[in-house]
């Protein structure tokens, strides 16, 4: 009797695997699509539902997988040696390195303080002021001012 199982998970072992993968991508996009969908139908735009905190935290998760595993396989070939294979281990590692500068660079906190320079705050000393001038006009009489933009 011969054992058959190694040959056939040999040649069936990477179809498989990279059969799941091409599923787990495809139902990852259709979930995407589905959340776009779902923003687009409230009436958000696609881009406010992720925004940059989101972004970054998503780029620094892959930065530290990618780097992480780059780690691993180059320790596990320097168990062999000191040789060209540890550029399967090196791209990895580097690859991820710059993911996470790439993610420190892009961190939130310079976001908010853009957008916080752009738009001013809610309540300032003009709304105070139109509001004040607001109660005086329901008192007087209205007078035609040609100099507001209204």
């Amino acid at each position: 009797m011969t054992n058959y199982w190694l040959p056939f998970m040999t040649v069936w072992l990477p179809i498989i695997l990279t059969a799941l993968g091409v599923l787990l991508v495809i139902t990852l996009r259709w979930f995407s699509y589905r959340e776009r969908m779902a923003l687009i139908a409230q009436g958000l735009a696609p881009e406010q539902g992720r925004n940059v905190e989101q972004k970054s935290k998503n780029l620094l998760a892959a930065g530290l997988i990618v780097g992480l595993v780059g780690l691993a396989i180059t320790i596990a070939l320097l168990t062999i040696g000191i040789g060209v294979w540890l550029l399967f281990g090196l791209l990895p590692l580097f690859v991820g390195l710059a993911l996470v500068l790439t993610a420190l660079v892009l961190r939130p906190e310079k976001a908010k303080e853009e957008q916080a320079a752009q738009q001013p705050p809610a309540w300032t000393q003009e709304a105070v002021g139109v509001e004040a001038e607001q109660g005086e006009k329901e008192e007087e009489p209205e007078e035609e001012n040609e100099d507001l933009p209204f």
